[in-house]
């Protein structure tokens, strides 16, 4: 019993010191131009101590020698905000004389810069445009918070005229 226990008490001590190095960060190696040369990672128990390490091996690789740019810079790779949002959006049923029928609500989430307004814009104007079609409001328009407006049917182009023909009699 006393090994099984030691056994357990030492599988959790190595399982606590794997999760010990949580952060890391990435060195962009760089050179006079803007050209990235090299990229070093550092790993550490907070992202001041992985950037410090990683740092560190970048600096050792320019007095090493390796790289024969004049101008060298070791520069810290900010982690970019990708959080999760989430974005409405309306579309009104409007009649031919200007007058709001009904409103429709529409939602989306997503990682923020990908689209998540216009998508829901989209189901908006989906579920205006169904409800239209179910209602027989052909001569309505649905227009969106961002200004489209879905036309019932494609709008006419006019006809070109036709070419005029020259007759020249022989006299």
């Amino acid at each position: 019993m006393k090994a099984f226990l030691s056994l357990i008490v030492l599988t959790l001590a190595m399982m606590a010191s794997g999760r010990a190095e949580a952060a890391q960060c990435s060195v962009e190696l760089e050179n006079g131009r803007g050209r990235i040369v090299d990229t070093f990672r550092g790993y550490g128990y907070d992202r001041q101590d992985a950037c410090w390490e990683a740092k560190r091996e970048c600096r050792q690789a320019i007095r090493a020698g390796y790289y024969r740019a004049r101008i060298l810079n070791c520069n810290v790779v900010q982690p970019r905000n990708r959080r999760i949002v989430t974005k409405s959006c309306n579309s009104s049923l409007v009649n031919p004389r200007g007058r709001t029928i009904q409103v429709f609500f529409g939602s989306a989430s997503g990682i923020r810069g990908t689209g998540v307004k216009a998508e829901a814009c989209q189901k908006a104007q989906r579920q205006c445009r169904r409800f239209k079609e179910r209602n027989g409001r052909y001569r309505a328009t649905c227009i969106s918070e961002r200004g489209g407006i879905n036309y019932p049917r494609p709008i006419p182009t006019p006809r070109r005229p036709m070419p005029r023909r020259t007759i020249i009699l022989d006299a």
